[in-house]
């Protein structure tokens, strides 16, 4: 099954906007400089996410700073960096490294298309700002298949915030034969750990167009048949190395 990388993003601060990138350096955590801030309430102690808070992806991050939606500036190491977000927010938060990464949760939902349904309490990977896994990858090939089912949806892979874009030279879904299995990403080699499950994330709005569209959720359950609801790949990193646009995908 040959594959090749067409796109690596990483996300400076958890939930905003992150970078288009030629290439990835990979540690053995993670894609370095991925969610390596988030956003914490201050009340709760919860790490605050889009699934719960969409204004976030309405601004952006880099290395160095946050852009507000209103076109405003604040540095990640602004001395009024959250009094900047909380005025934002309209809550008290504080932008947290993840030196404070400890024993941290994020709320969500079981049925996104309902912002108003029950909430339950997730932890993050423990010592990160990560859902669940160190890199997510995603096939250009299956967004190309959902679209073509569903012409009516919107699929921009920037609703579904992959670390690495792959193009799988098959048919949608076919990703899902590497679960269980090591792959060669340039250097890095990963273990594909499980499918993706989707959250509210993809159904969100987001700048440059990206309109709220809850009803992907319906669809990936109906075009994914052996992973309802899910979309996308759970990689653990094994060997470190560097992914690059134009790598050759392939299983060990």
């Amino acid at each position: 099954m040959d594959a090749v990388v067409t796109g690596c993003w990483r996300y400076p601060v958890k939930s905003l906007q992150g970078l288009a990138m030629p290439a990835l350096d990979v540690g053995a955590d993670g894609v370095i400089g991925d969610r390596g801030h988030a956003l914490l309430d201050v009340e709760s102690g919860r790490l605050m996410s889009a699934k719960r808070t969409s204004v976030l992806l309405q601004a952006a991050a880099d290395d160095e700073a946050i852009t507000l939606p209103d076109g405003s500036v604040v540095s990640l190491s602004a001395a009024d960096v959250d009094a900047v977000l909380s005025a934002w927010l309209g809550r008290s938060v504080h932008l947290a490294g993840t030196d404070e990464a400890d024993d941290l949760s994020f709320e969500m939902t079981f049925d996104p298309p309902n912002d108003e349904s029950e909430i339950y309490e997730i932890p993050a990977r423990p010592g990160t700002f990560l859902d669940a896994a160190h890199v997510h990858v995603v096939n250009a090939a299956t967004l190309r298949g959902c679209a073509e089912a569903r012409p009516d949806l919107d699929w921009s892979v920037r609703r579904f915030r992959p670390n690495v874009l792959v193009d799988v030279d098959g048919p949608a879904w076919a990703e899902q034969a590497w679960i269980g299995q090591e792959i060669q990403v340039g250097s890095v080699v990963l273990a594909v750990e499980s499918p993706t499950v989707r959250c509210a994330m993809p159904l969100r709005a987001q700048p440059d167009g990206i309109e709220r569209e809850p009803g992907l959720f319906q669809a990936m359950n109906d075009l994914n048949e052996t992973f309802p609801n899910n979309l996308g790949l759970y990689c653990r990193v094994v060997t470190p190395g560097q992914v690059t646009l134009g790598d050759v995908v392939a299983p060990r």
